[in-house]
């Protein structure tokens, strides 16, 4: 069958972290798969991800605002008659669009069993997992060899041709903090990564804060309170943003899309989990040079339920766990860590 694909659709219209996640189905497919040409759609916000993709020819976006464009995209991928549409963590609405894409051979996988629209049933028992064995469990009708653990490592890439623009000295960082995420709960203190930058700017580091534009306040309050070893990195797209990162010798932050670009690119990271199951998360490990934090073994312990939804949508108490001493002994570790 694997003879036969030529043109693979893949669809994840989810968030940054999910992208990269996915990195390992694309590497699968195109070690599998003779000569693909693989599109892959994504949100309209992450469409600058086409310069970090590997193994993608090209980038599709859908903007789900529009109301226009859910038409325009079926549009535009039928004229590419897929010979294979694989649909990682699929909602109805991108099953639908899997559905009408004209691909002759659909994997829709929606984490619920359900599956609604695939070309075959994925057989697919629903665990807790790392969403990378999740994505690659999509592809299991496809019967290929059993994937490699290098194979399963995320990747991104960087192409030189849009990054020359970027001037080198600019770069003001060999430690990173990432202090946003999506939401508050799982955002560590600001004063929290005051401290460690300080502790860190003391020993010779020089810190880059990284953050969203919607989160320049508390990225200028973390900047200043550091001292004038520190850099905010504001707003900055995607490609930047990579750039940047590339340069790191660490990065620390939240569990957010910027650890796993950041991983991706083979930077030693160390995360701070909040509500989030770093089985699902984190599927990295410390001997190349990713530790984590994480408390909620501790809190299911004392009894607390750290599978409802109200505890992973509105509970602080993992982060709140987390001390700045516990973050900074870690990251001079990870620092020293040869990796393997």
């Amino acid at each position: 069958m694997l003879k036969t694909i030529k043109k693979i659709v893949v669809i994840k219209l989810r968030d940054i972290g999910d992208i990269v996640l996915s990195t390992p189905v694309l590497g699968v497919l195109d070690y599998n798969c003779p000569s693909p040409e693989i599109v892959y759609v994504l949100k309209k916000e992450y469409e600058n991800f086409k310069y970090l993709l590997p193994y993608v020819k090209e980038v599709i976006t859908y903007d789900k605002n529009d109301p226009f464009d859910f038409i325009r995209l079926i549009i535009k991928l039928r004229k590419y008659n897929f010979d294979l549409c694989v649909n990682l963590h699929a909602s109805f609405r991108s099953a639908l669009i899997a559905l009408l894409s004209g691909a002759k051979f659909r994997l829709i996988h929606n984490h619920s069993g359900k599956d609604f629209f695939t070309s075959v049933p994925l057989g697919i028992i629903e665990e807790p997992k790392s969403i990378i064995e999740r994505d690659l469990d999509t592809l299991n009708p496809l019967k290929l060899a059993p994937v490699s653990e290098e194979m399963k490592k995320t990747k991104l890439r960087l192409n030189e041709d849009y990054t020359r623009y970027i001037d080198d000295d600019e770069v003001w960082l060999t430690a990173g903090l990432g202090i946003g995420a999506r939401r508050d709960n799982k955002m560590w203190m600001k004063e929290g990564f005051i401290e460690v930058g300080k502790k860190l700017a003391a020993d010779g580091y020089r810190i880059a804060v990284f953050c969203s534009a919607d989160e320049r306040g508390i990225g200028e309050i973390v900047a200043a309170g550091i001292g004038e070893n520190a850099k905010l990195y504001c707003g900055l797209d995607f490609l930047r943003l990579a750039f940047f990162i590339n340069k790191l010798r660490i990065f620390i932050g939240n569990d957010s899309g910027l650890r796993h670009i950041a991983a991706g690119l083979g930077i030693k990271t160390l995360t701070l989990f909040g509500p989030e199951n770093p089985v699902e998360w984190h599927p990295y490990s410390r001997e190349k040079g990713h530790f984590r934090i994480s408390h909620l073994a501790e809190l299911a312990a004392e009894g607390v339920d750290t599978f409802s939804k109200k505890f992973r949508l509105k509970s602080n108490e993992a982060m709140a766990r987390i001390s700045p001493d516990e973050v900074y002994e870690a990251a001079k570790k990870l620092l020293a860590l040869k990796l393997q």
